[in-house]
């Protein structure tokens, strides 16, 4: 079942976050332990008032496990929540980029992040969750939903052509090349 998060998802969702915050090689992976990172990363999901909190989040639930999840959110919206780089400092973290100003254009809907459990991929999860995406922008009165694929990773690249999604430009976040993908819904 597909289905919106709640607070009580935070830590699920946070260690399944882990995975998208490790693959993008952030310099805080390496400055920090996961044990001390961690909270403030709940914190945030937990909140509304963050960009990655519970309320743009869909889940995947299986035996209820959860077994995927995303983050979306209207493209543009970023300055409407507060920056998660405050919240790292208030925890007395080292700071670190937590989001690119074109990273989401402006009239898209923005596939933000998605992961599926290890021990559930290839079961087609990523692309229903994927398919929740498109219904919700499309909900919301969104016609095109955007994303960013890594240039190191060809295997999401495939699987996002699949689904339709063309290169629009292409974006630098964390020090990586990334191609802005875009899809009519």
């Amino acid at each position: 079942m597909i289905r919106e998060a709640s607070r009580q998802d935070a830590e699920a969702i946070v260690d399944l976050f882990k995975v998208i915050l490790t693959d993008m090689e952030l310099p805080i992976m390496a400055q920090v332990s996961w044990k001390e990172l961690r909270p403030a990363m709940v914190h945030a999901v937990r909140s509304e008032s963050f960009i990655q909190g519970y309320k743009n989040a869909l889940l995947k639930e299986i035996d209820g496990e959860i077994a995927g999840f995303c983050f979306s959110y209207p493209g543009g919206s970023a300055d409407q929540y507060e920056q998660l780089s405050d919240l790292i400092s208030a925890y007395n973290l080292p700071p670190f980029e937590t989001f690119i100003e074109d990273e989401a254009l402006k009239g898209e809907w923005y596939l933000d992040s998605i992961v599926t459990k290890d021990a559930f991929r290839g079961k087609g999860i990523g692309k229903e969750l994927m398919q929740a995406v498109y219904d919700k922008a499309k909900s919301e009165g969104f016609t095109e939903v955007g994303l960013n694929v890594d240039h190191d990773n060809p295997r999401a690249l495939k699987l996002y052509e699949a689904q339709g999604f063309q290169k629009v430009k292409e974006v630098m976040i964390a020090g990586h090349h990334y191609d802005h993908m875009q899809k009519r819904v």
